[in-house]
C-alpha cells in the first residue's frame, strides 16, 4: 500500500525544518541497517515519520500533542502515541532514535532525564539525533502548540551528555533565515 502524499507533495511549501537545513539525515541514516526498526521521539506532524517510511524503515512515533499525533497518523497511515518522553516504554531497544527538533521544548533541567531515558530505549552503539536552537541562554520566542525552551551550545551538549551514556559522535551548526542557527548533534549509544 503506498504512503499517504507528504505535505509538500500536497499543500503550499512548508517553513524549513531544522533537520533538512542541518543536512542531519545522512549522517544519521549511514549508521543504520536496511530496515532497522527507528522510534521518533517527538515526530510532530509526522514529516521525517513519513521520511523514513518511505525509507523502509519501521518506525515507533510518538508526540506529546494528540492534535500532532493524529495530523501524523493520517499522513503516514499509522498509530502515533501520545506520550511524552519518560512516559514512552519499549519491550525491543530501537536501532536507532530520532529527536528533531522536540527536546528543546523541554526545560533545559529536563532535557538530561529525558535524553537518559531514551538511552534505555536505544541499542548499544544505536545513533540518536538530537537537535536545539544554538546558543546560551537568550530568550527564545514562546508561540505555537510547541513553545522552545532550551538553547544549547557544543559546550552545553557536551555537560548535558557527560554522566549519560552517549558520546558525541558529530555536532554541526545550521542555520537558515526562518528558523535561525541550531545545533544538531548525532550522538552514540556506549
Amino acid at each position: 500500500m503506498p504512503l499517504p502524499q507528504s505535505p509538500a507533495q500536497s499543500a503550499a511549501p512548508l517553513a524549513p525544518r531544522p533537520a533538512l537545513i542541518g543536512q542531519a539525515h545522512s549522517p544519521f541514516l549511514a549508521r543504520l541497517q536496511p530496515g532497522a526498526h527507528l522510534l521518533e521521539a517527538g515526530c510532530g506532524a509526522g514529516e521525517d515519520l513519513h521520511h523514513f517510511r518511505t525509507l523502509g524503515f519501521m518506525v515507533t512515533a510518538f508526540d506529546a500533542s494528540l492534535s500532532q499525533a493524529s495530523a501524523a497518523s493520517r499522513l503516514c497511515g499509522q498509530p502515533v502515541r501520545v506520550c511524552r518522553f519518560e512516559q514512552m516504554q519499549s519491550v525491543v531497544p530501537y536501532d536507532g532514535i530520532w529527536a528533531s527538533g522536540s527536546l528543546p521544548c523541554l526545560p533545559e533541567h529536563e532535557i538530561a532525564p529525558a535524553l537518559g531515558h531514551l538511552a534505555t530505549l536505544l541499542k548499544a552503539g544505536g545513533p540518536l539525533y538530537a537537535s536545539f536552537p544554538h546558543g546560551k541562554g537568550e530568550p527564545l520566542p514562546r508561540s505555537g502548540e510547541y513553545p522552545l525552551q532550551t538553547r544549547l551550545d557544543e559546550a552545553g551538549l557536551r555537560r548535558l551528555i557527560a554522566p549519560l551514556p552517549f558520546t558525541l559522535h558529530h555536532g554541526w551548526v545550521g542555520e537558515d533565515e526562518v528558523n535561525g542557527p541550531w545545533l544538531h548533534a548525532l550522538l552514540v549509544r556506549r
